[in-house]
């Protein structure tokens, strides 16, 4: 109706136009007044006439915009719809980078190894990961994390740090029995605290020497099937969960020598008890056997404090592990053990202070120790971004090891789809 207007208004204008052409025409051979205010009277209809057609070819010419904005925002909003529906067959990439940066005043070793690389006073991109994830079918979800480590300068080992398939049902079952949840591939091992912990997630800038010298210096990974499930809990504030695992033997520092065709059976029990609801403490018990020559045992706790008068970006962290083995190698002390303690207090939503105390009996001559003791400043510009200063020293019954002081500044990188963080991080 509005065009319809439009155009009966133009009409008009062409209408009165053309008898007003003609008239001003012959008003210019009239050189009376009275031809020369008619003249006037005619002019001032035409700016009117042309005033008003003008408002309305505006109007027309607004609606069309609009229409025009609102066709693209339609297209626009169907190619998005497109993309995302493409997007559900796509696994979820997040890539991290990991640098560290250390000035040493003894020797230092690339995994500790008198015989490898010196990696003292050295700049090192020591690790790039990248974590792919995507659900499957109903039943099942996928992981895979390749690794690019490096651990000297300038050389690199690729390798599949994680590749498993997680089954969060049975197809034989409406619901999984207890929660239950099964693993199969190659994975993080459900032993303590840290070692389900990447790298670059931890609290501070390496795993404690505690659990190097019994799982392995870069945490324990091996193939296997493992299962997760809830237990009957104690209490309504608690939960249970426990986790039992067949893995492959040996690639262990406890049985470094073992057949992979021997099965190694690992068993973990988590207890978590929610204290009040700014505090909660989890306690852990790990089980690890070889054969009936190599077993290795482990406890951690895990204490959180959260205020809820004025602290949103507050908390406090004290947490430990215990390792202790029972062995019956002619390479190894019969019972060597070990323990980390650590905390961390959080001064506002990015910074974070923390300390931490290992003790490490060797496993060739528990009678030999190392106790190090570090002091860690950490700081978020964003949930992408992470900064670590960090002061250790060492005093220890092995020589190269004693009295080391060691400077430590740490950069973590995140880009991609964004990941869980740790769960030592309140943002």
């Amino acid at each position: 109706m509005q065009c319809l207007s439009a155009g009966s208004s133009l009409a008009g204008f062409v209408f009165v136009i053309a008898p007003a052409i003609t008239f001003a025409q012959d008003a210019r051979q009239d050189t009376t007044p009275q031809a020369q205010t008619n003249l006037d009277d005619l002019k001032k209809r035409l700016d009117q006439l042309e005033s008003s057609n003008s408002d309305e070819i505006e109007d027309l010419k607004f609606q069309i915009a609009t229409l025009e904005k609102e066709v693209a925002a339609a297209k626009s909003a169907a190619q998005s719809k497109s993309g995302q529906s493409n997007n559900v067959f796509n696994p979820q990439i997040t890539v991290f980078g990991n640098f560290l940066g250390r000035a040493d005043d003894t020797k230092v070793f690339a995994e500790d190894d008198p015989a490898g690389s010196r990696i003292d006073s050295r700049m090192n991109l020591r690790e790039v990961e990248f974590d792919m994830r995507a659900p499957i079918d109903p039943w099942a979800d996928a992981v895979v994390i390749l690794s690019v480590e490096s651990p000297s300068p300038n050389e690199f080992e690729t390798s599949i740090e994680e590749g498993y398939f997680t089954l969060k049902k049975l197809p034989i079952f409406d619901t999984a029995p207890g929660g239950l949840k099964l693993q199969v591939g190659r994975f993080h091992e459900e032993f303590g605290r840290f070692n389900k912990i990447h790298l670059h997630d931890l609290p501070q800038p390496s795993y404690p020497r505690a659990l190097t010298n019994f799982l392995g210096n870069d945490s324990y990974v091996q193939n296997g099937v493992a299962g997760q499930f809830f237990l009957p809990s104690p209490s309504e504030s608690s939960t249970l969960q426990a986790s039992v695992a067949l893995l492959d033997g040996g690639d262990i520092p406890i049985d470094d020598t073992g057949s992979g065709s021997n099965l190694a059976t690992l068993g973990h029990v988590d207890w978590f008890n929610e204290l009040s609801d700014s505090q909660s403490l989890d306690l852990g018990a790990s089980a690890w056997n070889g054969d009936s020559d190599h077993a290795l045992y482990g406890l951690d706790v895990t204490y959180k404090y959260k205020p809820l008068a004025g602290g949103e970006w507050h908390s406090f962290l004290l947490g430990g592990e215990f390792f202790g083995a029972a062995l019956d190698d002619p390479n190894t002390s019969d019972h060597p053990s070990g323990y980390y303690l650590w905390s961390q207090y959080q001064f506002s939503q990015n910074t974070y202070f923390g300390l931490r105390f290992d003790h490490a009996e060797e496993l060739a001559d528990s009678n030999l120790s190392t106790d190090t003791v570090g002091a860690y400043l950490t700081y978020y510009t964003t949930e992408f971004l992470r900064f670590r200063l960090g002061l250790e020293h060492a005093e220890s019954d092995v020589a190269r090891l004693d009295g080391r002081d060691t400077a430590l500044i740490e950069m973590n990188m995140v880009f991609g789809s964004h990941p869980t963080e740790p769960y030592w991080v309140n943002r």
